[in-house]
């Protein structure tokens, strides 16, 4: 597990990038009803397949059960609501299942009993500008943030001055990268890339 995030109040950074906290209760609450109706729906397949099967094979059983439900309006009223919320499931599990989920836009910092804490991509590439700012010779940088199991992947694309040597500005680069995203993010990196694009004089940076 990562150790988890120092929030400065008074940093400006906190202002300038969000940070996402979820808590566990509500989460925990909604995992549970979406467990429950899945065992609900479940059952009622369950009970269905075996009474398709056993009509199947020629047990007279079923055709009781189906005449014993509609035997009544009231009993009629049970299974229509009752087939109401069974294909209302149906749809919703289906939906779920189907459903694209969204691009990641942000990585986990911690995970807890109080529960999770997120960072999101632009919080953690303000932490990189703020990082190569202490690096002197560079003209620009636009980073690239990926997540990946084993912590982030960051690709920074470089345009530096002429006269800086080129492996020990990009060796200085990912060490103060690293030591900022852990430090200040409390993420866990997997790795820094570094691209030198240009050779040009002048300092700029940039998100885009």
């Amino acid at each position: 597990m990562n150790k988890p995030a120092i929030i400065d109040m008074d940093n400006p950074l906190l202002f300038q990038g969000v940070i996402c906290i979820i808590t566990s209760e509500r989460g925990g609450v909604m995992k549970s009803i979406w467990r429950l109706l899945l065992f609900v729906y479940n059952l009622l397949l369950i009970i269905l397949s075996g009474l398709l099967i056993a009509a199947a094979i020629g047990r007279p059983e079923p055709l009781k059960y189906i005449e014993i439900a509609l035997s009544t309006t009231q009993n009629r009223i049970i299974m229509g609501v009752a087939g109401v919320i069974l294909l209302t499931l149906g749809i919703y599990v289906f939906i779920s299942t189907i459903k694209i989920q969204p691009r990641v836009k942000s990585v986990e910092v911690d995970r807890s009993l109080a529960g999770e804490v997120f960072i999101t991509i632009p919080a953690i590439k303000i932490i990189i500008m703020k990082a190569v700012k202490k690096v002197e010779g560079i003209k620009e940088v636009k980073p690239v943030v990926n997540s990946r199991p084993d912590g982030l992947e960051v690709y920074l694309h470089m345009m530096i001055n002429p006269d800086v040597s080129v492996p020990e500005l990009s060796k200085n680069v990912q060490d103060v990268v690293r030591k900022y995203l852990e430090d200040i993010g409390g993420l866990k990196v997997a790795e820094v890339k570094v691209l030198v694009d240009d050779l040009s004089p002048g300092v700029k940076t940039s998100t885009s």
